[in-house]
Order: C-alpha cells, then sequence, then structure tokens
C-alpha cells in the first residue's frame, strides 16, 4: 500500500485550492496572493532521514478496546530530549491484519480492503491531541496505561489516533511546535506502512494546546521551522502541513495580547495606580493603531477599524460593531439554545432580568427572543471581568518563559507594551530594549520567534509571513465567552483571518456564551462534536 506524498503538493494544494466545506467558506481576493507567493516546485525533494519506519513485528494488542499500538516511537534522529521526542500510534483493529508472535506482540499488515464507519485504512483521518495547557510539556507515551484520554472514543469511529509527546515552555518557543511538526513529518514519511491518511492529519488541543494546534494550522512548511526541524534531526523533504486545526480558547498572538486585554477589559479593573491606569490607556490605544492597520474586513470585504469615542477608548467604529454583534449573536445562541422551562422559577425574561440586575445593560424583545447589548464595556463589566494580573502576558513566571533563550529565565516579548512604557519614560523600558536584542542557540531574535509563534503572521496580507506557509483547510474555533483569560477579539481575529484566506476551505466559529476557560459547546459534548465535525471535513473522501 503506497501512499507516498508527492513532497510539498500539499503545501501548494492548501495554498492554491478553492472549493465550499463543512461551515462558513473562506473567501476574499486579496488572499489570492498567497497562492501566488508560493514558488512551484517542479521536482519532489528527495526524503532525508536515517530514521526507522515502525517494525510491523512489535505491534501490541488491547482486547477491550480492540485497537492496535505502538508506543515510544521515535520521531526525530537527535531529539534535545528523547523523554518527550517519541510517539504512540492507536489503530483499530479492521485496519490490519496480525498474527500473534506468542510473546505478547503481533506481526501486522494493513487490510487495504477494511472498512470501519465507512473509511479505509488509507483514507482514514488522523488525528493527534495537544496536551500542552499553559505551552507546558507533554511526556511521550511508553505504555498503554499511560494514555492521556479514551482513545477508543476517536478509533471506534475509524480514526487513526496519534500522541506525540513535545518539549514545553521551559525550553522555549519554538520547542514545542518544532516537535509536533517533526512527529507529523515522521507519520508522512511512514504513510507507506501505517494506516491512516497523512494528508488528512487533525491537530486539537485547548488552551496553550489549542494554541500550538492554530499554530500548527498556519504555519505548515514554514521555513523559519528549517533550522530547528534539521538541529533536532526530523525527517526533511516532506510536508509537516496539517489538515485541520480544532482550537478551544487559543492563547494566541501574544504580541497584541496585553493591548486586547487592556482594550476590551481593562475597563472592569479598579484599584489601579495612575501609572498603571496611564499603562492600560496607552495599551487600548495601541490595539486600536494595530486594528486600523492590520487589513481586517469581515465577510462582505468592508474593511473593520476601530474610532475615537466619547466614552472608553476607541469604543466606536466598524471593528468595535462587528464585535459587539459577535457577543449578541452569543447570547441569542444562549437563549434559543436553552430550555428555560427546564429551570425552576426561569424564562428567558427571567435570565435577562437577572443580567440586568445592576442595571440594564441588556434589551429583550421577547416576542422574538432575541436579545442586544449596550455596549462591549458594559459586557465586560457584567460578564467578563479582568483577573489577570496587568498585563500579565508578558510578566515573569507567564508567557515571558515561553520566549527565553536557554538562560533560565523569561524575555521581555511584547513590544506594544515596550513602546507604551517608553513613551511614558518608564525605566522598565530598558529591560524589554535589553531582551530584545537577544538571540536563542540559533540565532534567531526574539521577534522571529514570537512571529513563528503566531498564526496572524502567515493569514493577514500586512504581515511578513503572508502566503509563506501551507495553511490548513479546515478550521473550527471554540471558546468560552466569559473567560477572563483572553479578550473575546482574540478567537475573533483568528476567524476573521482565516474566513479571508484563500485555499481555506471552512471556518467553524463560535463563542459560547456563559462557558469560560474549557473545550466550550453550544451543546452537546466537545469530544462528540469534534468527531462530527471530523467526519464532515471528510465527507465524500472516506471510500474515495
Amino acid at each position: 500500500m503506497m501512499r507516498k506524498i508527492s513532497v510539498l503538493a500539499l503545501a501548494l494544494s492548501l495554498l492554491a485550492m478553492t472549493a465550499a466545506g463543512c461551515g462558513s467558506t473562506g473567501s476574499g481576493t486579496a488572499s489570492e496572493k498567497a497562492a501566488e507567493t508560493a514558488s512551484p516546485v517542479t521536482t519532489a525533494p528527495v526524503i532525508t532521514t536515517n530514521l526507522a519506519k515502525p517494525d510491523m513485528t512489535k505491534w501490541q494488542y488491547s482486547a477491550d478496546d480492540d485497537v492496535y499500538y505502538q508506543t515510544g516511537l521515535a520521531y526525530c534522529e537527535k531529539p534535545a530530549d528523547d523523554v518527550h521526542e517519541k510517539l504512540a500510534v492507536f489503530v483499530p483493529s479492521a485496519y490490519l491484519d496480525a498474527s500473534d508472535n506468542g510473546d505478547g506482540t503481533y506481526t501486522c499488515k494493513v487490510n487495504e480492503s477494511a472498512v470501519k464507519n465507512g473509511y479505509t485504512a488509507a483514507k482514514a483521518p488522523i488525528l493527534m491531541p495537544i496536551f500542552s495547557e499553559g505551552y507546558y510539556d507533554v511526556m511521550a507515551l511508553n505504555s498503554y496505561e499511560e494514555r492521556y484520554e479514551d482513545v477508543t472514543r476517536y478509533t471506534s469511529q475509524g480514526f487513526v489516533y496519534v500522541h506525540a509527546g513535545c518539549r514545553g515552555i521551559n525550553e522555549g518557543a519554538p520547542a514545542g511546535v518544532t516537535d509536533l511538526k517533526a512527529a507529523i513529518r515522521y507519520l508522512r514519511y511512514c504513510s507507506d506502512v501505517l494506516a491512516g491518511d497523512a494528508e488528512s492529519i487533525f491537530v486539537y488541543g485547548i488552551s496553550g494546546g489549542g494554541a500550538q494546534a492554530a499554530i500548527l494550522g498556519a504555519a505548515g512548511d514554514s521555513e523559519l521551522y528549517t533550522p530547528y526541524l534539521e538541529a533536532i534531526g526530523a525527517v526533511q523533504g516532506v510536508s509537516d502541513a496539517v489538515a485541520g486545526s480544532m482550537d478551544w480558547c487559543p492563547i494566541i498572538d501574544l504580541d497584541t495580547a496585553n493591548a486586547e486585554y487592556e482594550w476590551m477589559m481593562g475597563c472592569t479593573r479598579s484599584g489601579r495606580s495612575a501609572e498603571e491606569q496611564a499603562i492600560s490607556d496607552g495599551l487600548a490605544k495601541a490595539f486600536a493603531e494595530y486594528v486600523n492597520g492590520a487589513g481586517f474586513t469581515d465577510r462582505n470585504g468592508n474593511a473593520l477599524t476601530l474610532e475615537e469615542s466619547k466614552e472608553g477608548i476607541y469604543q466606536a467604529g466598524s471593528y468595535y460593531n462587528y464585535v459587539k454583534s459577535v457577543i449578541e449573536e452569543s447570547l441569542n445562541h444562549y437563549l434559543s439554545d436553552t430550555d428555560f422551562s427546564s429551570i425552576p422559577l426561569k424564562s428567558a425574561k427571567n435570565y435577562i432580568d437577572d443580567l440586568n440586575a445592576d442595571g440594564e445593560w441588556v434589551t429583550y424583545d421577547e416576542s422574538k427572543n432575541t436579545a442586544a447589548i449596550k455596549s462591549i464595556a458594559d459586557f465586560a463589566k457584567n460578564c467578563k471581568k479582568a483577573t489577570n494580573l496587568p498585563f500579565a502576558f508578558d510578566q515573569p513566571n507567564s508567557q515571558n518563559t515561553l520566549f527565553g533563550v536557554g538562560d533560565g529565565k523569561g524575555s521581555h516579548f511584547d513590544r506594544m507594551l515596550a513602546d507604551v512604557l517608553e513613551k511614558q519614560g518608564s525605566e522598565s523600558a530598558a529591560d524589554y530594549t535589553a531582551d530584545f536584542q537577544k538571540t536563542d542557540a540559533l540565532g534567531s531574535t526574539l521577534g522571529k520567534r514570537v512571529d513563528m509563534y503566531t498564526p496572524l503572521y502567515y493569514l493577514m496580507e500586512t504581515r511578513e509571513g503572508f502566503g509563506k506557509s501551507a495553511v490548513a483547510k479546515y478550521w473550527r474555533i471554540r471558546t468560552g465567552i466569559a473567560q477572563a483569560n483572553t479578550s473575546v477579539t482574540t478567537e475573533i481575529n483568528l476567524a476573521l483571518a482565516l474566513e479571508k484566506y484563500n485555499g481555506v476551505k471552512s471556518v467553524d466559529f463560535e463563542t459560547v456564551w456563559e462557558k469560560t476557560h474549557e473545550p466550550a459547546e453550544r451543546t452537546g459534548d466537545s469530544t462528540e462534536n469534534f468527531i462530527e465535525w471530523v467526519n464532515s471535513c471528510m465527507k465524500g473522501q472516506a471510500l474515495s
């Protein structure tokens, strides 16, 4: 069974394809430049590696779960950390013809004619979870018992499940994503012996794991990662792009995270010093300047910008109205999804009355069961109060650990915050300037590594990385709108960029009312909904 990729063909097809898929469709003529930027590949690069493919005589079997598996597979030749840089593969038994070796292992061969849930072994999607909340490391699996979740929820659906260990925040960016890319490359390298379609890899995670899933979805085949992949001995000459990315509450776009937080939620803080308030105000203004130069547009191609306002900082304009509409849509979905009759003494009107208990900020049309909010500030004060310490995304023992350079310390990385501090004459500004000059062991600047971990760097026409990566075709983004971890603009901006990007087939985006930092879903179970989404994205491909 040969399913070798024509190297980087996936990257080109992802950039050039236009079609309609599950969810809303990405469009926008501006992003056609992404496809034009990619250089045509006329010859396939040579696959280079000394890595061994899985030994097909060493499979193990779980009779309870009817799954064959291998753990501890090295996916890079020169691991920086061989405790983490290994993967495990779990395959539905239907896909393998097995003979018992008599010692607890099995010799297996892929059954090309077997079908499970409409998928053949050649067309089964490969699902890769990223359990790196907080960008922390993920341990490799050395036994079936060590698995992080019930893999049968996926293998019973005909999916192949892959757990890849990876380094984490203490090793600094881009270690984690580099490892995951190396694991993806190894899966493609082994596509002639392993079950599963290496062109249909779906990554998923929450928080920092959702962030890295988003980076993998946006940064496929980015040349920025080449020296890092070479350093750990990743397979060369194959693609590390993925087909789909499922992101729950992703902590992304750290270069603007503090400014977004203050623009939306700074108004909810109290007890600030005059200096802290001035920094918050400066960041809110910096976010407006960023939005107005970023090139965001709505689905109709209309520019989304912020304008100065009498109340609040830049709380007006088309971008403001768009964010407000997303918040209102989330609330109205909650009203339509909820069976208020099952709640004692409750109705939709009672619920709205509760929201307005401290003053009216939500208006309600009972005849249509729809609501509107007076302002984003009112929403934030009532449903999304800031809980992070001021400017928390660039403080010791937070995300600045992610951009350390191997000296055991974090590095300041937020240029917006640095600019605000410099304008105010803060003594702290010098610390930022010094950190910006640092380079890591491979000579990369801090700014370059921030870009590598910023999905919008690859997705926005105004950024240098636009058109220089293979972007996933399928995206599903969910966030609890009440989470205080990030501004809701984090996921909104990601969805806006994807909807405009040529080659993205679908963007299924929802903010979920009353939910916080969790695998937020409007209804149902998050895993089941994820499985249904993957099936919908794969529709028509299973037996083709």
